[in-house]
């Protein structure tokens, strides 16, 4: 969150991805960095031990989220 945070702040839009369970941390990590309200991809859990289809079933689901993200 903090390279996006400091990205953002250069003008280069970027996209977060969270997974569901971290949700709470991302949003006050945006609080503590003057970000209120910075918008990022919240996507299942985990993402480690899952199977190439699996992972392209969570890029499906952050798709959308980081589309609007990068186009806001």
């Amino acid at each position: 969150m903090q390279d996006a945070a400091s990205l953002e702040r250069l003008g280069i839009p970027c996209s977060v991805l969270v997974t569901k369970p971290f949700n709470t941390q991302a949003r006050a990590m945006t609080n503590l960095l003057a970000m209120p309200g910075y918008e990022y991809a919240v996507i299942g859990h985990p993402m480690g031990s899952l199977t190439e289809e699996e992972v392209m079933a969570r890029a499906q689901e952050a798709f959308p989220q980081t589309l609007s993200q990068l186009i806001r």
